[in-house]
């Protein structure tokens, strides 16, 4: 009996020590990480009251797509619609954030080490697209070519009537350069890559979520482009920043 007690005891222990390593995590990861998301989502909203509705017409993003495929992408698309097509690149869109959230809590709990240059790294790239939000706030396809609409999107309009009474859910329309959307599937790439040294199951999402955005008329190929590459240097910054601070023996 002295014996089952002290197994208890130690099974007792071990099971306070891991729900404490829990909360310690909870506290000094998932809130952090939280409220630099919704500090971002109000950023935007911020952003979109400094300009009003008054947005740039991308005309060199707007050009650069006529003069490599004679019509923009979104004309394009626009034009070889189809219900099977409008699920997918909707379903595809409507999954930002949802699967960054959970790679990141993943993270949080499995890699901390990681997670801690994966919060750095979307910290600066989101710092960075709020900035260019304010002072370049840049209509989308939608809004700016004639004739160019947003497929029908169920999901949208759920998601609208369930959070907000039928509030739209973007807090910032005008808001396509860079694209985040494309940024963030780069970040998440990029980090997959470090987690598992594998590179073409990412560089596979950057480029479906990519074409989700053209599909879905919210983003030019210069948005993209710029997604791409304030995601690659945001997440190696991360990267060198949680690095470095291992190197001086923070615990990992």
């Amino acid at each position: 009996m002295a014996g089952y007690g002290g197994r208890a005891g130690v099974l007792q222990a071990g099971g306070g020590g891991r729900g404490r390593v829990l909360l310690s995590r909870v506290l000094t990861g998932a809130i952090p990480f939280i409220v630099v998301y919704i500090g971002y989502e109000s950023a935007r909203d911020i952003a979109l009251r400094l300009h009003g509705a008054a947005a740039f017409i991308p005309t060199a993003s707007i050009d650069a797509e006529r003069r490599l495929f004679g019509e923009t992408l979104a004309a394009f698309f626009a034009a070889h619609r189809s219900l099977a097509l409008d699920v997918a690149a909707n379903l595809v869109y409507a999954l930002h954030p949802l699967y960054f959230l959970v790679f990141s809590f993943y993270m949080l709990f499995r890699r901390p080490r990681l997670f801690r240059g994966l919060l750095l790294s979307f910290l600066a790239a989101s710092s960075v697209a709020t900035l260019v939000f304010a002072l370049y706030p840049t209509a989308p396809p939608w809004v700016a070519l004639p004739g160019v609409n947003r497929p029908p999107n169920s999901l949208l309009k759920l998601q609208e009537a369930i959070l907000g009474m039928g509030t739209p859910v973007d807090p910032n329309p005008f808001a396509a350069m860079p694209s985040m959307h494309v940024c963030v599937a780069t970040l998440f790439a990029y980090y997959l890559w470090r987690l598992t040294g594998r590179r073409l199951p990412g560089a596979a999402w950057v480029l479906v979520m990519a074409l989700a955005t053209f599909y879905t008329a919210n983003h030019y190929l210069l948005d993209a482009v710029a997604g791409i590459l304030l995601g690659l240097a945001s997440g190696h910054l991360g990267w060198l920043l949680q690095a470095d601070r291992h190197a001086e023996g923070a615990p990992g």
